[in-house]
């Protein structure tokens, strides 16, 4: 008896497909860093590449490997500062790696030649998150220094927006060192500065990584999640159900007392299966078709939720607290329990061994 993570591979191209249409002629870039968030790198990146994604995002050259040893030869772009330690590896596996000093753009161009390729990279700026890239002063020398290395395809540049209130001043940011990067002999024809937010948020140039909503996160734009499906599914079983003749405090702290002939489901999940613990007392689980409020403190392996009497659950019936549904819609969920999307998708992967529906038509893209 065991809480279930399942990912809808129907749901991510679904996604993939109405990102596409939203960003018009720009292209889709599917981030499957971080194992893919935790779902399952490589399920992740066939489904997404299936649907019309046209480069994969990685954050360290490790992961790239494991794409090419699964078979997929999409392009992959390294959103990161590619460590020099790094940059042998990337070459042999043809990852477009990111620079951000002339150091190790130095390095990568002698490592090229001596593999006989021409490396494709991207450059980094630093428009305000402070993570990684060249900040606008240090553009004109970096441009100047590395135009002329050999082996190297100065293919691209990039920054990462922090926020929505941010997003104005940091695009001029980049726009200017965009403008010197060019006047100081660096082409960087494609350029890729929208995330998931952002491209929300009004931008409207360059390639799109989307990477939570991939799996239906909208950001809290309401207008766009009827255009997307939660593609991951969180079920949990009955453990026990009670109906306690007396008040009952229930869980750690006693957030919560029961009233007598309440009827109270415990489900077989909680923190230490990833499930939020700040969605005690204001999140919801689907029940026999209802929904029912969580309350008192989530534990680390159950959590309680308050059925009312027109529901007869018993031991063995499924619960669902992530789905495609309303009220537990990926975005439902992490606004109940305050925090971003991506950190409730990544807590429930570290957790629960995820398994698929829906698989691509074609395994390896």
């Amino acid at each position: 008896m065991k809480p279930a993570l399942r990912i809808d591979l129907s749901a991510i191209r679904h996604n993939v497909t109405a990102w596409r249409r939203l960003a018009q002629s720009r292209p889709v870039w599917a981030v499957v860093k971080c194992d893919a968030y935790r779902m399952g790198m490589t399920q992740i990146a066939a489904a997404a590449l299936e649907a019309g994604a046209e480069r994969l995002c990685v954050i360290d050259v490790a992961e790239a490997q494991r794409l090419r040893d699964a078979g997929v030869t999409a392009p992959v772009v390294q959103v990161c500062a590619t460590p020099a330690a790094d940059l042998a590896a990337a070459v042999a596996v043809d990852v477009t790696v990111t620079l951000q000093d002339i150091t190790t753009a130095q390095q990568l161009s002698a490592i090229a030649a001596a593999a006989g390729k021409t490396a494709r990279a991207h450059v980094a700026v630093d428009s305000g998150s402070g993570w990684s890239g060249l900040l606008n002063d240090d553009v004109p020398n970096f441009a100047q220094a590395v135009r002329g290395l050999p082996y190297i395809e100065w293919e691209g540049a990039w920054t990462h927006i922090a926020g929505r209130s941010s997003m104005q001043a940091q695009l001029e940011r980049f726009q200017a060192a965009l403008t010197a990067l060019r006047a100081h002999g660096l082409a960087v024809p494609t350029i890729h500065i929208a995330s998931t937010g952002p491209a929300l948020w009004g931008m409207q140039e360059g390639a799109v990584r989307v990477g939570i909503g991939l799996y239906g996160s909208a950001m809290g734009d309401g207008d766009r999640q009827h255009d997307l499906q939660t593609a991951l599914e969180v079920s949990a079983p009955v453990f026990m159900v009670r109906r306690f003749p007396e008040p009952m405090p229930l869980g750690y702290g006693s957030a919560y007392t029961a009233q007598p002939g309440e009827t109270i489901v415990t489900l077989r999940i909680g923190y230490g299966e990833g499930l939020p613990k700040t969605l005690s007392g204001t999140g919801h689980a689907l029940l026999n078709g209802t929904l029912c409020p969580i309350v008192g403190n989530i534990g680390m392996n159950f959590t309680m939720v308050a059925a009312p009497p027109s529901i007869l659950p018993q031991p063995g019936d499924q619960a669902l607290l992530i789905g495609n549904a309303p009220g537990i819609r990926l975005d439902e969920v992490a606004d109940a329990a305050q925090m971003i999307p991506h950190n409730v998708v990544t807590m429930l992967g570290s957790g629960i061994q995820p398994a698929y529906s829906g698989a691509a038509i074609a395994e390896h893209v």
